[in-house]
């Protein structure tokens, strides 16, 4: 008897995500973070459906699946190799930012359950492989400190990144201080508020469109950019100005991550950049300086290449860098 194929293959409709996986779900959506990384289908050496030939090799790219690419990663974060930078270029809908969500997960927390479920799909892929990266985990057992950047999103890189270390730092309960110590100007608003008179403080909330003073300042505690850009405005007004001091660029942070938080008897193991669209944000960053912030690209690349045994960088794009340099309209080049 003939068969036809919806009797043979079956879809599991609940691990398809829409089509399209986010990573910030990393960041406001554990439990589908978690969902969508136990998901991923991981391809080995063994089990690829493209060849160097289909792709080619004048272009000099190496192809990769995505177990290999996996391990190599793990390698780069707890040590073993010391090339900070790597790019993966994969078309669209290849599956570049679900396995970005995996490899937060993955390293954000080696010893829990997540990882474990992670790490059996890589063993069933490649069971050497998996038991190599296994091994890894299980001797540094040690997290990374992970930034999982979207550059569809529009952000200030700076503040973006300054947001989620802090976070991380904070729900670890670990000292804020060195940090603290890096932007003293939130530290320094809270201290101005608490001198306000309340009818003062009536009008600063009024202009926040906030209803209680505590939440304003556990939001400037967590460094929340926009509402210190809200404080700040209602001060200028009141003719109080807050002087931005100390040390602000990524450059500056990424050394302050590195010194104090990472490494040997640090509780971080290093600090990981998992950079998705990472092309569509150099458009962003070039056009759109004003916001994205001047020259933060460059000061992401120097401050990583400046501790590149601690901070390493995974960005991932969907065409070489080169045509995305031919897209920027040609005063920005």
């Amino acid at each position: 008897m003939s068969q036809i194929l919806k009797d043979i293959i079956h879809y599991r409709g609940d691990q398809l995500f829409n089509g399209a996986v986010d990573l910030s779900w990393f960041l406001n959506n554990i439990q589908k973070s978690h969902k969508a990384a136990e998901a991923f289908v991981f391809h080995g050496p063994q089990y690829h459906g493209v060849s160097q030939n289909d792709i080619g090799v004048s272009h000099g790219h190496h192809l990769q699946d995505t177990v290999t690419f996996t391990n190599s990663v793990i390698k780069r974060c707890y040590g073993e190799e010391d090339q900070p930078f790597t790019l993966a270029i994969a078309g669209y809908g290849t599956g570049k930012s679900h396995l970005a969500l995996t490899l937060a997960n993955l390293l954000s927390k080696p010893d829990a359950n997540i990882s474990k479920n992670i790490l059996s799909n890589i063993e069933a892929v490649d069971l050497n492989i998996g038991k190599e990266i296994r091994l890894k985990l299980l001797e540094n057992n040690k997290p990374c400190l992970v930034v999982a950047l979207n550059g569809m999103q529009s952000f200030d890189l700076t503040a973006e990144i300054s947001k989620q270390i802090y976070k991380k730092i904070r729900d670890k309960n670990i000292d804020t201080k060195p940090l603290d110590d890096l932007r003293p100007r939130f530290k320094y608003a809270v201290r101005i508020l608490s001198y306000l008179k309340d009818s003062s403080k009536k009008e600063l909330l009024d202009f926040c469109h906030i209803s209680d003073l505590e939440d304003v300042l556990e939001s400037l505690n967590k460094q929340d950019e926009h509402i210190y850009s809200q404080v700040h405005k209602f001060l200028t007004i009141q003719g109080i100005p807050i002087q931005a001091i100390g040390g602000e660029s990524i450059k500056d942070l990424i050394a302050t991550i590195s010194n104090e938080y990472c490494g040997k008897d640090k509780p971080y193991q290093s600090l990981v950049f998992l950079f998705d669209e990472f092309g569509r944000y150099i458009e962003f960053a070039t056009t759109r300086s004003q916001i994205a912030g001047s020259g933060v690209l460059q000061d992401l690349y120097e401050g990583i290449q400046s501790y590149p045994d601690i901070a390493c960088f995974i960005g991932f794009i969907q065409f070489e860098l080169n045509a995305y340099v031919q897209r920027i309209p040609s005063e920005y080049k």
